[in-house]
């Protein structure tokens, strides 16, 4: 057993930090983890509930997902047949190819993390992701190069598919990216709406309607989500108390957050800190 579930992933040369595997033929297909990296998984065949921080998604053969460093997610089959093959990258590959607005964007993604053969991008992307796997299988002399230009052309289509449906800059999104930066480094303060609508000299009710225009949620919502994404992080980790946890994160009080993290998790924060202590 592991107090841990950070993940080093496995890479075969630490020099150059790229990694696929299939994963398939049991219930549990990924334990519940998180990593410094970047990670596309390919839904090879079956079905598979595949969760991410705070949410879920159902995902069928064929389906893509992306997610961003730090994430906690795990994978469980929900057929016999299911198989899904994971492509892990580290960001230093690409940092100095990125300006700080493609980071920002690259590494949340928050509603841009599913790919189902609906979304205009689908084709583009999975001819990309099976190249890059199977460049990486094969490995021949050039495979390095080839996997990085592969690498930048699939963050070229994430931005692009990331610009169409979340971040247009005549979206509300751009207006209120001040206060969605105050809300990741402040969570574990006392946050309020004026705090936030201050920040980009609005008044409270206009800065709450945009707010939600450009993330579908309030600020309030905004605030718990990541406050409780912390959280989970937190809870994998199994070095603090739920007191602590609840202190560090922000909430108001421990019975504050245990009431609000097992409304969205459907379990109390000691049950899920028991079921996240398995051995990687």
């Amino acid at each position: 057993m592991t107090n841990n579930i950070y993940k080093f992933e496995n890479y075969p040369d630490r020099n150059f930090p790229v990694y696929s595997s299939v994963q398939q033929n049991r219930e549990q297909l990924v334990t519940p983890h998180f990593h410094d990296d970047m990670e596309f998984i390919l839904i090879q065949s079956g079905e598979i509930t595949i969760s991410m921080g705070m949410e879920k998604y159902h995902c069928h053969n064929d389906e893509i997902l992306y997610i961003s460093p730090h994430t906690v997610h795990q994978a469980v089959s929900n057929t016999p047949d299911a198989s899904l093959c994971g492509f892990v990258f580290h960001p230093s590959l690409i940092k100095s190819y990125l300006d700080k607005d493609d980071s920002t964007i690259v590494l949340a993604c928050e509603n841009s993390r599913i790919f189902s053969k609906k979304n205009p991008f689908y084709e583009e992307l999975s001819k990309i992701l099976k190249n890059v796997i199977s460049i990486f299988n094969n490995r021949t002399c050039t495979y390095k190069l080839d996997i990085t230009a592969h690498i930048l052309l699939l963050l070229s289509l994430l931005l692009r598919n990331s610009t169409t449906f979340n971040f247009k800059k005549n979206d509300r999104f751009y207006r209120i990216r001040p206060a969605i930066d105050y809300i990741e480094k402040n969570y574990n303060q006392q946050i309020s709406i004026s705090d936030l609508s201050n920040l980009i000299n609005v008044c409270d009710d206009y800065f709450i309607r945009i707010f939600k225009a450009a993330t579908s949620r309030t600020p309030t919502a905004y605030i718990t989500d990541v406050r409780l994404h912390q959280a989970l992080r937190l809870l994998s980790l199994h070095q603090y108390s739920i007191s602590e946890i609840s202190d560090k994160t922000g909430f108001s009080s421990i019975q504050y957050f245990s009431r609000i993290f097992k409304e969205r998790m459907g379990l109390s924060p000691s049950e899920y800190a028991k079921i996240s202590n398995t051995e990687k």
